[in-house]
């Protein structure tokens, strides 16, 4: 079978050579269409687009947007220690005012200018906003720092224990504004037809992103609009001596944006700089730097412009398939190259020369492509929807890039005049493959011995590997976006949320003054919690409201801050409360009064260390309100979700790519004994990687979770053409020292060539800015490295085994 492949590959070759202009037209008319796309490519770092549409933790939370609006909210926070003076409180109103006017897409802002200051005069209920009127005396400032510093719910919300931090909340649209200026007067809902054209510019993350209704949620673009004003608003205040911190998750998630956008841009330049340099130096040739440079853009255009055809956008993981791919494709185009010139070199017929090059190694080349395929492939069913993503486009990237391997470069190098000439870099080269030939040859029991001390070090080393998902942590120490969160969380004690929807199922169902008892105590039983990782800071809900409005109905006496026990005095005071003018009951109840919101905040946790937490208030909630549905989302059980999903998918892909790679090797070697003893070679380096994660102190998170399918797809390409090359020259010889120096003169030289090409790619991830990109880099481009001494070292001394044995026939 292997014969007759090989020989249609040659034949293949012949045709390629006589008729270059045919398969020249003919491959790029297939990738006129989804190149044609490309224009249209989108990028998405919201916490959603983490999620598939159908997902159900995301429909909660898409039920929970719906009702009482997204939950994300940005924190500016100012610090000072005359918070309480006219000065302050007039920059305070002036930065209030002008974030209201400038910042677009906002609901509401809060802040000490704003917030309602609910208090009673006589038997009138009143909830005007704190500083109405403006104070103009020292005496009226005083006035209202007492009030201040008195509020329960000011309290690490707007203002910090010790007084010396105020933070102004901005809630954002929890709908997108795309399509209004054709539509002015339509006060809520789309048609049909506006969809569509909305729609389209956004990707399949927006047009899922929707509520019951059909109408889109605020859009990443939308969301960079809002940040990128906040800042420039911020920017003018920090000149005039404001010391003022930005945080919340919409910030984060611009944040990595910005970032994925430069470090793309960052990698691909690199990366190409990488090829060109190392192109040139080994082959001394315009034409083996200008060929694989063609087969590699068009590899790369033709993918994302197919992600942009079917509305998928560029997430936070899929940042990493540009690069990939370029690093991946030009590897089998230095194949090629390798094998050409070496035979043309010697010969001086090209087309003998590009028949011999496919024969030779077009197959192998070719299951290259597909365990690579399968490797990142093993990733397309992951419930993490860009983790999938990556799956399916990076694997459709490769199998591009062999088409335009097998197909356009020899076509394009039978196109080009070439003079057969010496290649001293080669020589050097063929020079150091002899001398490491003779290594396996002679200690190939030693070798066996030291991978296995190697392996068992490793493994007991990867079982102390920490797991991780913290986003804000992929941003380096001094980051502004980190400092400012971990700032304000320090002060404040929250920065994002948990969020806790009780629906009693009838009207009126939240008048029940037991209800609301019960939810106080569980209000002031969680704000005393913590664990060993966080703490709870702050809990808002209805019942902070009753016990506002109670305490103010009697005379303002603190001790009536509490939860009637009447349930008419209740209906009466919600009632009052809603005539007062402040909408705030919006926020915590429908207006059904059959489903209340409580917000759980705190600052901001690695995912892992969250899941005590978020159980603990889901069970708190359940058993208190077993008779009522309860459903618990927002910022931390998204990310939460997020993780476990990735955890259980990825366990699913290295299965996956783990079989499908070992039948693959079996199918190859034609032996069921020898394609599983050829895995180990391709197992070591991903062994050794879990235990360099632990001396380096790297996590288990979202990015080097890829690496496992990743690093045996990439291990595997060099595993199959020693091994395809070193059965034929055994089953020439039989002798296997021979098969050895053979191969590591004519395969082994492509290997060596494209590892320090696939390394330094993925190194060039290590001029991320995100520190977890780095991390990645690092550790890909090191396990391609140990792949690499595997393959050379490793894989040999196996076969020297097996040969003895007589498994190879």
């Amino acid at each position: 079978m292997h014969h007759t492949l090989e020989t249609k590959m040659g034949t293949f070759g012949y045709f390629i050579s006589n008729n270059p202009i045919k398969v020249i037209i003919a491959t790029l008319i297939l990738l006129i269409i989804p190149i044609s796309h490309v224009p249209q490519i989108t990028f998405d770092t919201s916490t959603e687009g983490f999620m598939h549409s159908d997902d159900p933790v995301l429909l909660e939370h898409n039920r929970f947007r719906e009702q009482f609006g997204r939950d994300e909210r940005i924190a500016i926070a100012i610090k000072g220690d005359h918070i309480f003076t006219l000065g302050f409180l007039r920059k305070l109103r002036a930065l209030h005012e002008e974030i209201e006017q400038k910042v677009p897409y906002i609901d509401d802002v809060t802040s000490l200018y704003t917030v309602r200051n609910t208090r009673g005069e006589g038997d009138q209920l009143i909830t005007d906003d704190l500083l109405e009127p403006f104070p103009m005396t020292k005496e009226d400032v005083a006035q209202i720092r007492q009030r201040a510093v008195a509020s329960h719910f000011y309290r690490d919300l707007l203002l910090s224990r010790d007084g010396t931090m105020t933070t102004i909340i901005i809630e954002t649209d929890a709908y997108t504004h795309k399509g209004e200026s054709a539509q002015e007067g339509v006060d809520d809902g789309f048609e049909d037809e506006e969809i569509t054209e909305m729609t389209g510019e956004q990707g399949a993350s927006d047009v899922e992103d929707r509520d019951s209704q059909g109408r889109e949620f605020l859009t990443d673009q939308e969301n960079a609009q809002i940040v990128q004003k906040v800042y420039e608003i911020v920017r003018k205040y920090q000149k005039e001596g404001l010391d003022i911190y930005v945080a919340g998750s919409p910030v984060v998630l611009d944040g990595l944006k910005a970032q994925m956008q430069a470090d793309m841009k960052k990698f691909t330049r690199v990366t190409f700089l990488i090829i060109v340099v190392f192109l040139f130096l080994m082959f001394r040739r315009v034409s083996a730097v200008i060929y694989p440079l063609v087969v590699v853009i068009l590899s790369l255009l033709a993918t994302v412009g197919m992600m942009a055809w079917t509305g998928v956008s560029f997430k936070l993981p899929t940042q990493i398939v540009p690069s990939l791919l370029l690093a991946v494709s030009v590897g089998a185009t230095v194949h090629i190259l390798s094998i050409f010139f070496d035979r043309f070199n010697g010969s001086g017929d090209k087309k003998e020369a590009i028949a011999y090059t496919l024969r030779h190694s077009g197959l192998a080349i070719a299951m290259t492509s597909v365990t690579t395929a399968i490797g990142v492939g093993s990733f397309a069913g992951s419930e993490v929807a860009p983790i999938s993503d990556l799956g399916i486009f990076a694997s459709f990237g490769v199998l591009v890039s062999l088409l335009l391997t097998l197909t356009l470069l020899p076509a394009l190098l039978s196109l080009t005049p070439l003079q057969p000439k010496v290649n001293k870099a080669a020589g050097r080269l063929d020079a150091l493959m002899g001398r490491l030939a003779v290594i396996p040859v002679r200690h190939h029991k030693g070798i066996i011995a030291f991978s296995v001390l190697i392996v068992a070090a490793a493994l007991f080393a990867a079982s102390r590997i920490e797991l991780s998902h913290n986003p804000l942590y992929w941003f380096k120490a001094d980051n502004p976006i980190r400092t400012a969160t971990e700032k304000i969380d320090a002060a404040m004690n929250s920065t994002v949320t948990i969020e806790v929807v009780v629906d009693t199922g009838r009207e009126n169902g939240w008048s029940d003054p037991q209800k609301l008892a019960t939810l106080n105590r569980l209000s002031k039983e969680l704000e005393q919690y913590v664990d060993a990782y966080t703490h709870i800071g702050k809990v808002v809900s209805l019942a902070t409201i009753v016990k506002e409005t109670n305490r103010a109905l009697h005379e303002n006496n603190e001790s009536f801050y509490t939860i009637p026990a009447n349930g008419d005095l209740v209906a009466q005071e919600l009632l009052l409360f809603e005539n007062s003018g402040s909408d705030d009951l919006e926020d915590v109840v429908d207006s059904q009064f059959s489903k209340a919101r409580v917000s759980i905040k705190l600052p901001w946790t690695d995912a892992v260390k969250a899941v005590g937490v978020r159980d603990h208030v889901q069970k708190v909630f359940k058993e208190a309100f077993a008779d009522e549905r309860v459903e618990v989302t927002g910022m931390i059980p998204l990310l939460i979700n997020t993780f476990d999903q990735a955890i259980r998918s990825s366990v699913v892909s290295y299965l996956i790519a783990f079989v499908l790679i070992s039948l693959m090797m079996m199918l190859i070697l034609s032996s069921v004994r020898l394609g599983l003893l050829s895995m180990i070679p391709n197992l070591l380096p991903i062994i050794m990687g879990l235990g360099l994660m632990y001396l380096y102190n790297i996590p288990l998170d979202m990015f080097t979770l890829l690496i496992g399918s990743i690093a045996i797809g990439l291990a595997v390409d060099d595993t199959i053409h020693f091994l395809h090359n070193f059965r034929r020259y055994y089953l020439q010889s039989g002798d296997s020292a021979k098969a050895i120096e053979q191969t590591f003169f004519t395969t082994g030289k492509a290997m060596v060539i494209t590892t320090v090409v696939l390394a330094l790619g993925f190194y060039a991830y290590m001029m991320a800015q995100m520190i977890a990109v780095q991390n990645f880099g690092f550790l890909t481009g090191t396990m391609i490295v140990f792949a690499l001494l595997a393959d050379l070292l490793l894989a040999p001394a196996l076969m020297i085994i097996a040969a003895k044995r007589g498994w190879i026939k």
